[in-house]
């Protein structure tokens, strides 16, 4: 049987433990957080690590998007910080999703702020989407000390809308159409 100071101490020890995992955290966020893009265009979003308090040697991330709205054409891992077997990971734009990218160091050890991807998207229809990180389950990050790092995860929300001359020209279309309506009728 424990005493109570043997129960005590064993509490102790397990808080002691958990405030010490608990103390390595970052962010992992999109820039820009909101953008406004053409119809359809091009454009890219950049994935940042920020505030991480630990030096990083590697992790990953998934991400979902509206497959109605945007396209994601492809990832691009920052090589230069994060050198070995970076994982662009597995695109399907019929659900949304981008899944298993990963990305590791043993050159480099990256704490605080920092660039670890590109996601290059494509519109594909009016309206907005969330762009959201989400935390993998198969590569999480970890610092040098192999213990594995708490991250809080972000979006992005995206507008596409039509370019002005795309809208001017079915305004301008929408318009004849009374006039057409009456030559058929005389």
């Amino acid at each position: 049987m424990r005493t109570n100071s043997t129960k005590k101490l064993l509490a102790a020890l397990s808080m002691a433990g958990a405030c010490a995992a608990a103390g390595a955290a970052g962010n992992l966020v999109l820039a820009p957080a909101s953008s406004s893009v053409g119809l359809p265009e091009a454009f890219s979003l950049k994935v940042m690590g920020s505030a991480f308090t630990d030096d990083l040697v590697g992790g990953g991330f998934n991400v979902s998007f509206d497959a109605s709205k945007l396209s994601l054409t492809s990832v691009t891992i920052n090589t230069a910080l994060w050198e070995f077997a970076p994982l662009t990971g597995t695109i399907d734009n019929v659900a949304g999703t981008l899944s298993g990218v990963a990305f590791n160091s043993f050159l480099n050890t990256p704490t605080g702020n920092f660039e670890a991807a590109t996601l290059n998207f494509s519109s594909k229809a009016a309206g907005s989407s969330m762009v959201s990180l989400n935390a993998s389950p198969t590569f999480p990050f970890a610092n040098l000390a192999a213990e594995q790092v708490d991250v809080s995860f972000g979006s992005a929300q995206v507008t596409a809308v039509p370019e002005p001359a795309t809208a001017l020209s079915m305004l301008l279309g929408l318009g004849l159409l009374p006039l057409l309506s009456r030559r058929r009728i005389c």
